[in-house]
């Protein structure tokens, strides 16, 4: 915790304890990791010391999310694949006092439920990724709600209501301010459905790859944009733009990808997994966005990749028109990573765990277990070629025993990551077998 004491100096007061048992709470084996049961974890802490460390005290999550960022950086960006990768994740609350929380959809739960929003960016490149900012999302039932936002803890320039995909600009512009080297941006359909988020990732410099809904309207064809003139039927003077391309037509998006797959759709290599090559079908073609009036049109490259089960996920992307479909394939698959991250997060750091109502609490709780999460990519990375298949859960397990701790010898603790990892290789080989079985019978 050396490297980050200067985060936690608060009025001549230095709290670095505080943040090192709560964190050492975080990458803990405990089911539960809440301040309860971090308190009766980790040896010499302080349960009223840690709950003020985290609910009140004001040291600033934003310079240690800086610190954090620029060193997830340091292991992630600068690659021709580095991504900042942008998802939401709920996380259910009982009741209405903590900061956000209304009635919305929980996409863990898959319905409507009681819990706040937050809006995440992950730093990416092939299988790791690190949370390297977030946002809590504050629905407008709050936000024009002042003696609420108050006694939540609300600073006054943060009670606004913002949309996600505000949210999510945003942290794309603070990662380029703090010159994170990244290329592309990926997301859901969720800001791929927005035209201004896509065009405005593209005004920044960014290629991006975004999830789109197959009920778009799109032109299969330039629709060539012809401006007003004298020539309507009738001498009527036509005052908008108009489709100069006869050729061009208007369809939904679902529809002619499924019109165009079985005939131009091919086989390619999304990437190499420890199960073997992943492999998948995918179309690439060009469409158009345009809405008669306008003196625009804008061009798409839509990846449509088909699932083993059949299904088919669009997105698109502003990438050059050269980009290789197996490029443009891998990159689609790349927003995997950041569920992967959010997961980790989740079922190994305590993300989901804590207990804290108000707005500086829930940062300070977000903040550290990025921390904790930047702590597990260098363990990965640093042990890639004697460890390559080092999870999250397995840096915890280990650190249940280095950790001041109760917990099973050295030994113990080893044989066991060796045993899971003896059963990930063991299903990797079944995986391939199968694989093999069933092409040869495919080719028959």
């Amino acid at each position: 915790m050396s490297d980050y004491s200067q985060h936690f100096q608060v009025w001549g007061r230095d709290l670095g304890g505080h943040a090192s048992n709560y964190l050492s709470g975080l990458l803990g084996t405990q089911r539960r990791k809440n301040i309860e049961r971090i308190y009766g974890d980790i040896p010499e802490s302080n349960y009223q010391g840690m709950q003020q460390f985290l609910s009140d005290s004001p040291w600033k999550q934003e310079a240690l999310m800086a610190q954090v960022a620029g060193e997830v950086d340091g292991l992630l960006g600068g690659h021709r694949h580095s991504a900042l990768i942008l998802d939401e994740s709920a996380f259910v609350k009982k009741g209405d006092r903590s900061v956000g929380v209304q009635r919305q959809y929980c996409g863990r739960l898959g319905k409507t439920e009681n819990c706040q929003l937050g809006v995440f960016a992950c730093l990416g490149r092939g299988e790791r990724s690190a949370i390297v900012d977030f946002r809590l999302f504050l629905p407008e039932s709050w936000a024009s709600d002042a003696a609420r936002c108050e006694q939540a803890g609300v600073p006054e320039s943060e009670r606004r209501h913002r949309s996600k995909q505000e949210l999510a600009l945003e942290m794309v512009r603070v990662a380029r301010e703090r010159e994170l080297r990244f290329r592309w941006v990926l997301a859901d359909a969720a800001y791929g459905g927005s035209v201004e988020f896509a065009r405005e990732v593209a005004s920044l410099g960014y290629y991006y790859m975004l999830d789109a809904a197959g009920s778009t309207s799109v032109w299969d064809g330039a629709p060539e944009p012809l401006p007003p003139d004298q020539t309507g039927r009738g001498g009527r003077t036509r005052t908008r733009w108009r489709a100069g391309n006869p050729n061009a037509k208007r369809r939904r998006l679902e529809t002619l990808v499924k019109e165009r797959f079985a005939s131009e759709a091919r086989e390619i290599t999304i990437r190499q997994t420890t199960q073997g090559p992943l492999r998948a079908k995918v179309l690439i073609l060009e469409v158009w966005l345009w809405e008669e009036g306008s003196a625009e049109a804008e061009r798409r490259t839509v990846v449509a990749r088909q699932y083993e089960e059949g299904k088919i996920k669009i997105s698109w992307t502003n990438a050059p028109v050269d980009t290789s479909a197996e490029e443009l394939g891998y990159m689609q698959a790349q927003r995997y990573w950041i569920e992967r991250s959010l997961e980790d997060g989740k079922s190994e750091l305590g993300m989901a765990q804590y207990q804290v109502r108000k707005w500086r609490g829930w940062h300070h709780h977000m903040a550290l277990v990025a921390l904790g999460m930047l702590f597990v990519l260098k363990e990965r990375v640093a042990h890639a070629q004697t460890a390559p298949l080092l999870s999250a859960r397995d840096v915890v397990e280990l650190l249940n025993y280095y950790l001041p701790r109760k917990g099973g010898t050295e030994q113990e603790v080893l044989d066991e990551l060796e045993r899971r990892h003896e059963q990930r290789r063991q299903a990797a080989k079944n995986h391939a077998e199968r694989r093999q079985r069933r092409d040869k019978l495919i080719t028959k």
